[in-house]
């Protein structure tokens, strides 16, 4: 069977962002779904730049298990599109979700009111670090500042030069619902016209949990399409 890997998204698991997609994929698919190094059941420790450690670990998975559809949520879909600048030759194809090139300007401070919020979490919303305690152990804890970090302030943009020379099969599928997303579609679709577009309606930055049996209708559209 064609492999299908599942990149979940900052402070989940691959269960937990894409338990919709497992179930709907995994008679026709192998799906493997991912826990990211510090999230999860990873057992995986990273060293210096977190995205660069992350990407090189999607990497790893793939050389281990083989050629595959990559299927990527928020951090996860900025994994799978450097990868696919960088080694193309290693996938069938990219999906991405809640997934924006760059960071507008007028979104920087609200990122950085988020960054303050989330660094504290513990005392905002102590069952919400109650949840990432049960769903990570302690280890998010020593994750969360490494990547709030590059990705409220060095964010991995991509440009439209970038998206232009994108050469693997590629749809973008944001929801509806947040603006900048909205915008993100667009912008992609302009920069190379050969990406798939498309937005979920009434799906936030995570559609695919937001409105499964939609989302998961155009997944399977574009992915056997490509087969």
């Amino acid at each position: 069977m064609e492999k299908l890997y599942l990149i979940h998204g900052f402070m989940g698991t691959g269960q937990a962002h894409f338990s919709h997609q497992i179930e709907a994929f995994k008679d026709d698919y192998d799906v493997i779904a991912l826990d990211l190094p510090g999230h999860g059941n990873s057992t995986v420790e990273l060293q210096g730049d977190y995205i660069e450690g992350a990407i090189r670990f999607v990497e790893q998975q793939i050389e281990q298990h083989g050629k595959g559809y990559v299927v990527g949520l928020s951090l996860g879909a900025t994994l799978a599109i450097h990868l696919a600048l960088r080694t193309p030759e290693r996938m069938k194809g990219i999906v991405l979700t809640g997934y924006s090139p760059f960071i507008p300007d007028e979104l920087k401070g609200i990122m950085e009111e988020q960054y303050r919020h989330f660094l504290s979490i513990e005392d905002h919303e102590p069952e919400v670090a109650a949840h990432f305690n049960n769903l990570h152990g302690e280890k998010w804890k020593k994750i969360r500042k490494v990547v709030l970090d590059r990705m409220t302030y060095d964010y991995p943009s991509v440009s439209a030069a970038d998206l232009a020379a994108l050469s693997v099969p590629a749809l973008i599928l944001n929801g509806s619902i947040d603006p900048h997303e909205v915008d993100a579609v667009a912008f992609m679709k302009k920069a190379n016209p050969a990406i798939e577009a498309g937005l979920i309606p009434g799906g936030s930055h995570i559609a695919n949990m937001d409105c499964p049996k939609v989302y998961n209708e155009i997944l399977r559209a574009f992915l056997e399409k490509k087969r």
